[in-house]
């Protein structure tokens, strides 16, 4: 009798302890997640606030704001210069391809410096970090079920464990893609009408065009190129890592929309003689490079490689239709 009240001592004490760490635990859940709540709150105040304008109103995604300089930032490292007018023929260039990759890194850089000083964009970063290593675990330790397969779906979460090194370093850029677009929903950067908004200005870059050669060789550049970097930003082109071209589909139409970007400046100074480019050129480039991707999401269907092969056919056809164009015309294809 006295062993089995040690024992039923020794479970009681073990019941109160248990009983007192799940009570710090939940203490612990409930601060962190107001915490969670409190700057998600902070950072969509501060992102209403950073978009009022002089008159006291509020622009809306995809609309022109006055900048106080070139490169102003809309989130830390987002280059927001707009491009030359809808009904402007030419876009003036006054940098190099070079110069312009250049400067678009160290914009990257700067707010990514700024970012580690951000205690709202690190605790999304950080969220983002945990839920990636916890479905990066979960499945090696025989838990794959359905939810865990959907969340690592719709999270890239296997981003960078598939095609070696190219494929690691295209997965960790691909995970930055997909933390700046959570950080863009998040700040109230990207809304779902605005997302809907720029799908369609998309789609009506396709309808009721006049295709001839000289319109369809930029499309198939921009889509060639698209696909080589999706495949790179997914490592092997399946279902599972086709989120990353969902989102960079969704980002790239936000650019073509709003006439913005890193992409669309390197066009511009690729494509640029005597110190201007052709807008029409530049915008059938950036039409392609969003199709591009929304084609690799498709093309995942067959896994792989495919997509490499895809853009490397592209690129060979658009090469070809302009060298012709050019050589007809005499000169760059509008």
């Amino acid at each position: 009798m006295a062993n089995d009240d040690k024992v039923n001592e020794i479970f009681g004490r073990c019941k109160e302890v248990a009983s007192v760490a799940a009570d710090k635990a939940t203490v612990a859940i409930d601060s962190a997640s107001a915490n969670v709540s409190a700057g998600i709150r902070e950072m969509r105040e501060e992102s209403a606030a950073s978009s009022r304008t002089d008159d006291g109103t509020y622009a809306r995604d995809g609309e022109a704001r006055a900048a106080t300089e070139a490169g102003e930032c809309v989130l830390s490292g987002e280059l927001s210069v707009s491009g030359a007018a809808d009904d402007a023929a030419w876009i003036p260039v006054k940098h190099s391809a070079g110069e312009v990759v250049k400067g678009c890194v160290h914009k990257r850089i700067d707010g990514f410096k700024s970012g580690l000083q951000n205690k709202k964009l690190l605790i999304t970063a950080g969220t983002m970090a945990l839920v990636w290593l916890a479905l990066t675990i979960l499945p090696a330790i025989g838990l794959n079920s359905a939810p865990v397969e959907s969340l690592s779906f719709l999270t890239f979460a296997r981003g960078g464990l598939s095609g070696g090194v190219p494929g690691l370093i295209g997965g960790l850029i691909g995970k930055g893609l997909i933390a700046y677009f959570v950080t863009l929903l998040i700040v109230g950067g990207i809304s779902g009408d605005s997302i809907v908004s720029n799908v369609r200005s998309f789609a009506a870059k396709f309808s009721g065009q006049k295709w001839d050669a000289a319109s369809i060789s930029p499309l198939l550049g921009g889509g060639g190129a698209a696909l080589f970097v999706y495949n790179f930003l997914a490592g092997t082109s399946t279902i599972m890592n086709c989120m990353v071209g969902v989102v960079a589909f969704l980002i790239a139409a936000r650019a073509l929309a709003n006439r913005a970007g890193c992409v669309r400046q390197v066009v511009a100074a690729a494509f640029a003689k005597e110190g201007r480019a052709d807008s029409g050129l530049v915008t059938h480039v950036m039409a392609g490079w969003a199709g591009g991707f929304a084609l690799g999401v498709v093309l995942s269907i067959f896994g792989g490689y495919t997509c490499y092969i895809a853009g490397f056919l592209l690129l060979a056809a658009g090469a070809v239709l302009m060298v012709t164009v050019q050589k007809q015309a005499g000169g760059v294809p509008a």
